[in-house]
């Protein structure tokens, strides 16, 4: 990584993303909700801002993508505390079935599921996108862009609608939440051990040997503004071993 990569336009604004999520963690209720809705704003310009100034790097690109898991996974944990804490319109019968829903979510869709399909580009040289391509909830998700945002922004809105307790929020979003969940579950099902070497069979042989090259917003949080880039988005080429 070469120093100046640090004062990238695009790498700014993510440590920016970074400042007003402590401000937004700082607060509670509507405040919290300001604060993440920049965060979340921001986090649209800084691959088009990597683009049109040419300063994409591969530091760009991890950071995107740590901060897009540790924004959902903070918004997820504080709608639950709130919850917990009676401060929400869910009744108290309800308060830890919902609660642990959502802290589920942080380990299975934030955690487990994102974190084996990036081990798996990364790692072992596969393309994200042709991960469990067979279930037609994961190719609605990753194929359509107009699911992919209205998923994306309603599973942000549901953790934001409880933390503001705001339950037509919540109902608004609910239908994307669940539809997201369930596509990141079955994508994680598809990459379990027992089915991997099956899976694997299904990539062509230029991504299994090549991977997916690293773009700033391959992830899937703002649809068309991070996974869908563009021809022309960031590209980062990696030195092949001869071994």
């Amino acid at each position: 990584m070469m120093f100046k990569e640090l004062f990238y336009v695009a790498n700014i604004i993510d440590y920016a993303r970074v400042v007003t999520l402590y401000w937004a963690i700082t607060g509670t209720g509507s405040t919290f909700a300001g604060w993440y809705t920049v965060s979340y704003i921001l986090d649209a310009f800084d691959g088009y801002a990597a683009r049109a100034l040419n300063q994409e790097s591969r530091l760009g690109y991890y950071l995107d993508m740590i901060i897009d898991r540790m924004s959902s996974c903070l918004c997820l944990h504080f709608a639950a505390l709130a919850i917990l804490s009676g401060e929400t319109f869910v009744p108290p019968s309800c308060a830890w079935p919902c609660a642990t829903m959502l802290r589920v979510c942080i380990v299975l869709v934030e955690l487990a599921a994102h974190g084996t399909v990036m081990f798996l580009s990364e790692v072992l040289g596969v393309h994200q996108k042709q991960m469990g391509y067979d279930y037609a909830i994961v190719r609605k998700y990753l194929s359509d862009k107009r699911y992919l945002f209205w998923a994306c922004v309603s599973f942000e809105g549901v953790g934001l609608g409880l933390i503001m307790n705001s339950a037509p929020l919540v109902l608004l979003g609910l239908p994307g939440f669940v539809f997201r969940a369930a596509a990141n579950v079955t994508r994680l099902f598809a990459l379990i051990p027992a089915r991997a070497e099956k899976e694997k069979e299904k990539w062509p042989d230029g991504q299994r040997g090549d991977g997916e090259v690293p773009k700033r917003g391959s992830t899937d949080r703002l649809g068309h503004h991070r996974a869908a880039s563009p021809p022309g988005a960031q590209v980062v080429r990696r030195a092949r071993s001869n071994s």
